[in-house]
C-alpha cells in the first residue's frame, strides 16, 4: 500500500480555499482504483493539512510548492476603475494658458 497526496485551491465567494486529499493506492493489485483516505478543506493551507491528517513536514512542503501560491503579504490586489495619467508637460502647459486666456489674463 502506498499513499498519494494531492492539493489544489479554488476561489469560493471571493475567498481562496485549499483542498488537500490523501489517497491509498494498492499497486500489487492490477486495475484497483485509488481510495480516498482523508480530505481537508480550509482557507489556511496548514489547517487543511491538519484536517486531512497529514503531519509529515516534507509532504506538506512538497504540496505547498506544487500549489505555486504566494503568501498573503505578496498577493496582487486588482484595482478596478483606475484612470491612467497620460498627460504630458506640453498638454498641461497648453491647458493652463487656455484657462488664463478665458479668465482675461494675457
Amino acid at each position: 500500500m502506498e499513499n498519494i497526496y494531492t492539493a489544489y485551491s479554488r476561489d469560493v465567494n471571493g475567498k481562496t480555499f485549499f483542498f488537500v486529499k490523501k489517497y491509498n493506492v494498492f499497486p500489487e493489485y492490477a486495475d484497483f482504483p485509488k481510495v480516498l483516505d482523508s480530505m481537508g478543506m480550509h482557507t489556511d493551507f496548514y489547517k487543511a493539512c491538519e484536517i486531512a491528517k497529514i503531519t509529515d513536514e516534507a509532504i506538506i512542503k512538497r504540496l505547498l510548492n506544487e500549489l505555486h501560491t504566494l503568501p498573503d503579504s505578496t498577493k496582487v490586489i486588482h484595482m478596478h476603475g483606475v484612470k491612467a495619467m497620460t498627460h504630458t508637460i506640453l498638454k498641461n502647459t497648453q491647458h493652463v494658458i487656455s484657462k488664463l486666456r478665458l479668465a482675461g489674463i494675457n
